[in-house]
């Protein structure tokens, strides 16, 4: 057991130098993308993991109940990550998008309460609307924030699992959420978990579904290549980092984070004795997505 955990540490070390490389090829000056990632949060778990990390830590959920809110519209490189940051002297300005701020409040909510209102917009804008601004449906700050807020609306997860009965509080499988995902939008999509160690449970934060330059829907197989796992099952290929074995937790309301459940038959346990690419493999993930 100690020279599998060895050899897992060192594919790790491998790995993670193996991103940080890429990440830096990502900064260069090629501001080229293949395609758009359009995330949806799920603001109860974005809260939980903005806890965890400290928890002095305040969330701003949406007025809505039982949202999924946006947390950005992405140009990416298939089989990499980014570009990101294409337009340094296009600064984020709030009054270009004044006409739908108060959407915005409820939409792509500022769920992590950071310097000020304003942080998660100006972060997603300077960060990834620089660089989708090259098309000219997005080619400004208030068109980029605006098709954001029209997709949501076509597309919400929050409509998408329910008409499938997944509902909050929940605990459908990863294949439950694909289907469901599918069957509807017949597209592909991208489904991100958290894992609680503490609790030794997995929870679910992100879906994310891609767009064309013609802003058509369409598969996101090949986003973020061998840097995200994949999942075979009768309906299909699932991209996502969640644990397909497992039940996802979809609470309604944050979790508490002193609580802490009794383990059951088929729980982690010692997670990194006995799923140590596990461990591994969410060290990577918060490198490479933390900044997003």
């Amino acid at each position: 057991m100690r020279k599998l955990l060895q050899c897992c540490f060192g594919v790790g070390c491998f790995l993670i130098i193996g991103f940080l490389t890429v990440d830096v090829s990502a900064t260069n000056e090629d501001h080229s993308w293949d395609i758009l990632i359009f995330t949806q949060q799920w603001p109860q778990t974005v809260c939980h993991q903005w806890k965890k990390e400290d928890r002095k830590h305040n969330c701003r959920m949406p007025s809505t109940r039982n949202l999924w809110t946006i947390h950005g519209i992405w140009p990416t490189k298939y089989n990499e990550m980014g570009p990101f940051f294409c337009n340094s002297s296009w600064t984020f300005n709030v009054s270009y998008i004044a006409p739908i701020e108060n959407q915005l409040e409820i939409f792509w909510t500022n769920v992590e309460i950071r310097s000020d209102l304003y942080d998660l917009w100006r972060h997603e804008w300077e960060k990834h609307g620089t660089c989708a601004s090259v098309l000219p449906e997005l080619s400004t700050e208030i068109l980029y924030f605006r098709q954001g807020l029209q997709w949501l609306n076509h597309y919400s997860m929050s409509t998408i699992l329910a008409n499938s009965k997944i509902l909050p509080d929940s605990t459908p499988t990863v294949e439950d959420i694909h289907t469901a995902v599918v069957s509807q939008l017949n597209r592909n999509p991208v489904i991100h978990c958290t894992y609680d160690s503490r609790r030794q449970e997995i929870f679910l934060e992100e879906i994310r579904i891609c767009f064309n330059k013609s802003l058509e829907l369409t598969d996101c197989d090949g986003v973020v290549g061998k840097f995200y796992p994949t999942h075979t099952y009768s309906g299909g290929k699932i991209i996502t980092n969640c644990d397909p074995s497992k039940n996802i937790l979809y609470p309604s309301i944050v979790p508490d984070l002193m609580e802490r459940l009794p383990p059951t038959k088929g729980d982690f346990g010692d997670s990194w004795s006995r799923f140590p690419l596990v461990t591994i493999y969410k060290i990577i993930q918060f490198i490479k997505w933390a900044t997003f």
